[in-house]
């Protein structure tokens, strides 16, 4: 079984119960993406999803919704206190972009950063500053235009298509004249490379707010940065596993403080 089949199958078992249906999907991308979620760590393989509607669209990881549907494990978190390079997720792709919700030309952004918290903030659809450069390539027997661009703190490069007019990306890399398939910021900590693109039957772009806590886009930076900077603290605190700080306390851990990758620079 090819691994873009079984994704599709992944997904087709693991619909968001309790869901509210905002827009039938047209096309669904399948993206490998190659990211970390902060600067110490490695680099982590994973699957992105957008998926298009009429007017709708969501960008996410397919990990991470897989996980958020599974039955909580009781046991304990297994982390190695004196071990930075354990605290952080065995998911990286943490983050979703909805764009035109709640709202035609706003967005929502959320980031899921410790059960039970999955923060978000609305913000105006962004105006990307795109550069068309020459470069011109094929991609999955699309013809692809390059593209570039400073956006939040960030330089992209990505190939889009205009055998796929729509203005669609991964993250929030959009408009451009034609679907984004490759992106790569210059560090190299995000690349989105599409893997494959399906039209398929009966599926609903969905959305499950029974978790979200709305923040600011500041607060959203600074949870972030809290947690990276203590998670004995953050674990103890927002998900009350009281007994890991009893643990860290016994043994004398020093606070580990880690650089999370996905800050913003907003302007």
């Amino acid at each position: 079984m090819n691994r873009l089949l079984l994704i599709l199958l992944l997904m087709s078992f693991s619909a968001l119960s309790d869901a509210e249906k905002l827009d039938k999907v047209l096309y669904r991308i399948v993206y490998n993406a190659d990211v970390k979620d902060h600067k110490e760590s490695s680099m982590y393989h994973e699957t992105g999803i957008l998926e298009i509607g009429d007017s709708i669209s969501y960008f996410y990881g397919l990990e991470l919704r897989n996980d958020l549907n599974k039955p909580k494990n009781t046991g304990r978190v297994r982390v190695d206190l004196n071990d930075p390079t354990t605290f952080p997720s065995l998911i990286a792709l943490t983050f979703g972009v909805y764009r035109n919700y709640s709202s035609k030309g706003k967005s929502i952004y959320y980031h899921y950063i410790r059960e039970p918290r999955i923060f978000y903030y609305e913000e105006d659809i962004p105006q990307v500053d795109w550069h068309l450069v020459s470069g011109d390539t094929t991609l999955l027997g699309y013809q692809c235009q390059k593209a570039t661009c400073k956006f939040r703190g960030r330089d992209w490069t990505v190939y889009y298509t205009m055998d796929i007019p729509i203005s669609e990306g991964p993250w929030k890399l959009c408009g451009l004249p034609g679907l984004v398939l490759y992106a790569r910021e210059s560090l190299c900590e995000y690349t989105f490379s599409c893997a494959g693109i399906e039209k398929p039957e009966n599926a609903y772009i969905e959305v499950d707010k029974r978790l979200w806590t709305k923040v600011g886009q500041k607060e959203m930076e600074e949870q972030l940065i809290k947690f990276y900077d203590d998670q004995v603290d953050w674990l103890t605190r927002a998900a009350g596993f009281g007994y890991i700080a009893d643990e860290a306390k016994k043994m004398n851990v020093k606070k580990h403080s880690l650089v999370p990758c996905l800050i913003e620079t907003f302007k």
